[in-house]
């Protein structure tokens, strides 16, 4: 192994992305600290973040009163689970259903500009992406669906992934899944978040959206206020995958983002704790969801058969277009099969004992056989 050179990566840099307001406040609720080993990475976010701050005015002069009217006629279907659960996956496959809409990563990393510089806006993301996810060999192209998460980050404080950037802090971001305690702060995402729903339906012209966030599972109270006939996709998987991918996918990420270096152990004890924390707010709030409005998927049983499992979402939540596009969803499910290598993941003896301790109830809850250590 030679010697890690993911420093020198700085186009990748989430920060650069944001709006000025945000990039302050971000900065000033970190104190300014950046490690010199990233100090060129955050150079590059400021050249980039000032150069794009002309375009993010014209948007909101152009663009500010048409969103605020925008109407949502259709509330949102919501894919929710944890992140290595395969909701990427399934999100790729949704957004075959082109009488929808979706967050793709031109809105995602480039959310307070790219209504105003559409062809602009597809060359700098394309010149910015690598060709797969480092995480799981996931292809980026400026149109492969991502999260609205990282829109959340671009334009308001409280982005959870704006912890990636600033690890020492990430107990502050991790703060923002729920807002407790933080009712002014809490009011004010909700606002952000329903003009950002807007601004897609507006950029999509008016259909139905599909979202993708895991960093919802905390958030359904809030959701079912605000879109209360919305439909959701639960997604779940073997939390001993579970776990070994995610400090795979936190690694990758920190490498590409981060602006600090990170302690990888506390790093593994926020995963621990999120996890739960998650699942303690899901199960908490599922019951605010009418019953026939959420669809719970297997990850094993979605990935053997997903066109099947396709099919049947459309069925149970009631949702249009399966017909017209299932052809394009099945071709893509069996390219995949032919042609995708996924990440394989060590159950070592650390991954069992950490989960077994930490996730014991929600492994049980799901379903899946316990695992014992083979070294006491």
């Amino acid at each position: 192994m030679g010697k890690d050179k993911t420093w020198l990566i700085v186009k990748e840099e989430l920060l650069a992305g944001y709006s000025l307001p945000t990039f302050l406040k971000v900065l000033w609720d970190n104190k300014f600290a950046v490690d010199l080993k990233y100090f060129l990475r955050f150079l590059y976010a400021v050249g980039l973040m000032t150069v794009l701050t002309p375009l993010r005015f014209y948007q909101k002069i152009r663009f500010h009163r048409k969103i605020k009217k925008t109407e949502i006629k259709e509330d949102p279907i919501f894919i929710i689970g944890h992140y290595r659960t395969g909701t990427t996956y399934l999100m790729t496959l949704m957004a075959y259903d082109k009488s929808k809409g979706y967050v793709s990563n031109i809105e995602g990393y480039a959310t307070l500009f790219y209504l105003g510089f559409p062809k602009f806006t597809r060359w700098i993301i394309e010149s910015s992406l690598p060709d797969v996810r480092p995480m799981d060999n996931v292809i980026m192209g400026a149109d492969e669906p991502t999260e609205e998460e990282y829109c959340i980050g671009t334009c308001t404080p409280y982005g959870y992934y704006t912890g990636f950037i600033f690890p020492r802090n990430f107990d502050l971001y991790s703060d923002f899944l729920t807002f407790e305690g933080m009712p002014k702060h809490h009011n004010k995402w909700r606002k952000k978040y329903y003009y950002l729903v807007q601004m897609l339906t507006l950029g999509h012209g008016g259909k139905q959206l599909f979202l993708k966030n895991p960093t919802h599972n905390y958030r359904i109270k809030d959701l079912v206020k605000m879109f209360p006939n919305a439909k959701y996709i639960h997604t779940y998987r073997n939390p001993y995958k579970v776990y070994s991918s995610t400090v795979k996918f936190f690694d990758e990420v920190f490498a590409l983002y981060t602006l600090q270096k990170w302690d990888k152990e506390k790093m593994k004890q926020d995963i621990l704790k999120n996890y739960k924390h998650l699942y303690e707010c899901q199960n908490r709030d599922l019951h605010l969801i009418p019953k026939e409005n959420v669809f719970h998927i297997k990850y094993e049983e979605f990935i053997k058969d997903p066109s099947k499992m396709m099919e049947q979402v459309y069925k149970d939540l009631r949702i249009d277009g399966w017909e017209e596009y299932k052809n394009d969803m099945i071709a893509y499910a069996e390219s995949q099969k032919r042609e995708h290598v996924p990440n394989t993941h060590n159950t070592n003896d650390d991954v069992i004992r950490r989960v077994n301790e930490h996730w014991d109830e929600y492994r049980e809850k799901y379903g899946y056989e316990r695992l014992e250590p083979k070294k006491k």
